[in-house]
């Protein structure tokens, strides 16, 4: 069939489902704005982050003078090179993910994913090879019936044309939930929980998770991929814990 077609067709079942199911805001109920489920209002109310460390996106009050780094970063690098969270893990975005993950409010996946798509494409790094969406240990993959991050990693990876390694890395230990534990703790939870089970034809992953806290995770993941052979790891996250 012509692509041509395939196209029209598309986007006429795309206006077709718009029209019968127009977009809602899934915070107040309101109409939707843009084609996305999200108001106008709650749009702008969400906990934005103006400014963040290039390397870990952590919020720091600076003028805007393009890639900079925290103390943190500057003191002891991370393994991965570059960072970008869309909010402060406060609010209503605390709401947005929670539901997503514990509520399985899957078209929160829908609006988190596209809006990380926006700024990923407004953004002046280069894209990555590949997507690589923090992954879940089995049991509680089968407890929850689906992996967030991999969720958000379609929507993300659709919008911005990069492939999802969905199966690259596999989480080989059911560590302990992160939650309550300071960051040394996290960081000896986290440690050799992960294993690649699948090659990776890349040089530029993008680690791809909910919510970055206090980045044991996500370098560990990126530590991996690094000894693995990838030369640039990013970390895109839709929150970041302050």
């Amino acid at each position: 069939m012509n692509m041509d077609v395939i196209r029209l067709a598309a986007g006429m079942c795309q206006r077709l489902v718009t029209t019968v199911y127009p977009p809602c805001c899934v915070l107040c109920g309101a109409p939707g704005c843009n084609g996305m489920d999200i108001c106008a209002a709650c749009y702008r109310h969400l906990p934005w982050i103006d400014q963040a460390c290039s390397q870990c996106a952590i919020p720091i009050a600076a003028e805007p003078a393009g890639a900079l780094k925290c103390g943190q970063c500057l003191r002891k690098p991370p393994a991965f090179d570059y960072s970008l969270s869309l909010f402060r893990y406060q609010d209503d975005a605390i709401k947005l993910i929670q539901q997503l993950k514990f509520n399985e409010k899957l078209a929160n996946s829908r609006l988190l994913g596209s809006m990380l798509a926006a700024v990923i494409t407004d953004s002046t790094t280069a894209l990555p090879d590949c997507i690589v969406p923090v992954p879940l240990h089995h049991k509680r993959l089968r407890q929850r019936g689906f992996n967030q991050s991999t969720e958000l990693g379609r929507v993300a990876g659709k919008a911005c044309k990069i492939p999802l390694s969905s199966h690259a890395v596999m989480r080989v230990r059911d560590t302990r939930s992160q939650t309550g534990l300071d960051k040394r703790q996290r960081h000896n939870n986290i440690r050799g929980a992960f294993e690649i089970r699948q090659a990776l034809d890349a040089e530029h992953v993008a680690i791809l998770d909910d919510v970055v806290t206090t980045t044991s995770t996500v370098n560990e993941l990126a530590r991996l991929l690094k000894k693995a052979g990838v030369r640039r790891v990013d970390v895109w996250s839709i929150a970041r814990a302050v």
